[in-house]
């Protein structure tokens, strides 16, 4: 959280809102891609691996990390076309090839950082994802300031800074399996029939963590499509302080889907997570109220202003809590059908209105669609936990 809150504030800081806005919007493609070519290979590693045994695990995580790789690239060349075809907002970046490259780079290498932090938390080895995350966080600003020292200011220092840290946490996770002894069996893994296993259960979380990630990446693009760059770089600084708070909960539900998952978990594991998430997020929220708008006054006039979405996106946060707890149960008990359509509401609201809210009300209209989005969901989520509870172990 903190280092990639640096990090947008540095480039805030020392590009021009232009070149901010367009860059942002190439990131925001290379993690949308990362959701979509993940192909819900991720949340299922965090119900299959518990239950493995160690050569069974092995075999698993190379499959997973060949999968997610192969897919990610694919739906990384296919939005590329796409929106490319389409021209204005991120289709304009291509035009570069460095940038290309870049985000190639960034969607293949972030897609397979992502699944170690699925095999990281499914090996209850939280520690190993906090250290290449530091490392990632690291590796970025490392880039961005020596790019920016070395006076080359232009799209390509955020796209390459994002992609070398993608690639320092992907070696640095590689070398920690390896020397705790349970190192990938790519000869073993790596075969269609392993892939074939692990995709039946993954295509089953698919609909579900599409419907959930995939809106917070889109709405950057719609920004960059319907308004102007200058717009979408203030977005985008004051999401990414959002979207630091939003690990809480996300964590929370993961974390408690592989705990649920392991043999002899008790579903009233749900309600000590939901009150641990509750509370971080809280805090962390209230941080962000409080530290946000100063923050944003250093950045300048372009920035400022918009401080006023923070009262809007911090609600939204703390809302989540309870959607996200309500995910990781259904992932853990396959309860996919229920969660799955409360997620494609809630991104029905967040993106199908979404570009005509930005050109009547601008960003505030966003940042309050997004609430609503949120407010939907967990209403209907905080019911369905409540029925869970009244069950056997609730």
């Amino acid at each position: 959280m903190a280092t990639g809150f640096l990090f947008w504030f540095l480039a805030a800081l020392t590009l021009a809102p232009k070149d901010l806005g367009l860059g942002s919007a190439v990131v925001a493609a290379a993690l949308l891609t990362v959701q979509a070519g993940m192909l819900g290979v991720g949340p299922a590693t965090l119900t299959l691996l518990p239950s493995q045994d160690d050569a069974g695990r092995r075999r698993l995580m190379a499959t997973s990390l060949a999968t997610v790789g192969l897919s990610s690239l694919a739906v990384a060349t296919a939005l590329l076309l796409i929106t490319l075809g389409l021209g204005p907002g991120v289709g304009q970046a291509w035009n570069d090839a460095a940038v290309t490259a870049g985000f190639l780079a960034a969607a293949l290498f972030a897609s397979t950082a992502y699944q170690l932090d699925h095999i990281n938390v499914a090996q209850s080895r939280a520690d190993l994802a906090l250290v290449r995350s530091l490392l990632q966080g690291l590796t970025q600003l490392a880039v961005l300031l020596f790019c920016l020292a070395s006076g080359y200011r232009t799209v390509m220092p955020v796209i390459g800074a994002v992609a070398a840290g993608a690639v320092g946490s992907v070696i640095l996770g590689m070398h920690q399996l390896h020397r705790a002894g349970i190192g990938p069996r790519w000869k073993e893994g790596v075969r269609l029939s392993e892939a074939t296993k692990l995709l039946g259960p993954a295509l089953r979380n698919y609909p579900l963590m599409l419907a959930d990630r995939a809106p917070g990446y889109l709405l950057p693009l719609i920004v960059a499509a319907t308004m102007s760059a200058s717009a979408t770089a203030a977005w985008y600084v004051v999401w990414m302080m959002a979207s630091a708070v939003f690990f809480v909960p996300q964590s929370a539900g993961y974390s408690l889907q592989a705990k649920l998952a392991a043999p002899g978990s008790e579903l009233a594991l749900a309600g000590r997570a939901l009150k641990i998430s509750l509370l971080l997020t809280l805090v962390s929220g209230g941080v962000l109220l409080g530290a946000g708008p100063i923050f944003l006054n250093v950045l300048g006039p372009q920035y400022a202003p918009h401080w006023i979405l923070l009262p809007l996106l911090v609600p939204a946060l703390i809302l989540s809590c309870t959607t996200q707890i309500y995910y990781g149960i259904c992932r853990a008990y396959a309860r996919f059908a229920e969660s799955t359509a409360v997620a494609v509401l809630a991104a029905v609201v967040a993106v199908m209105p979404g570009t005509a809210v930005a050109q009547a009300y601008g960003l505030p209209g966003i940042s309050a669609l997004w609430l609503f989005a949120q407010l939907s969901a967990a209403v209907i989520a905080a019911t369905r936990l409540k029925n869970l509870a009244r069950g056997p172990g609730g």
